[in-house]
């Protein structure tokens, strides 16, 4: 079974620090990361856990912020990048159709083949 990635924003709260400093150390190369379409950032946990020892030691205490701080920032950060980006539902649509168009296309096939089978 695959593990799930952890978010920007989870892995924010779960080490207690802004999603600016997480960025700045996977830069730095303390922190693998995932990029998803070059934008989104994932972690694996227990990669997070196996330098959580160096993470707590490069993070100084100006780094840490409250959960609900984290979640301000993250839902303002969400809000500019969907007012800069302009997204229309049909743009929302596409985006859909574009990133999910393989399991649309299996499901139409396997309800054909039943359709076949059981007529």
């Amino acid at each position: 079974m695959p593990t799930k990635l952890l978010t920007l924003q989870e892995l924010s709260s779960y080490l207690g620090i802004s999603e600016e400093r997480i960025v700045s150390l996977v830069d730095e190369g303390v922190l693998s990361a995932y990029r998803l379409g070059g934008e989104f950032l994932r972690f694996r946990k227990e990669q997070v856990d196996a330098v959580h020892s160096e993470i707590k030691s490069r993070i100084k205490d100006t780094d840490r912020v409250s959960v609900s701080e984290a979640r301000a920032k993250v839902q303002e950060r969400h809000r500019m990048v969907f007012d800069q980006r302009g997204d229309s539902i049909r743009d929302r649509v596409a985006d859909f159709f574009y990133f999910y168009d393989f399991y649309i296309i299996s499901a139409l096939l396997i309800g054909a083949l039943l359709v076949i089978i059981f007529s």
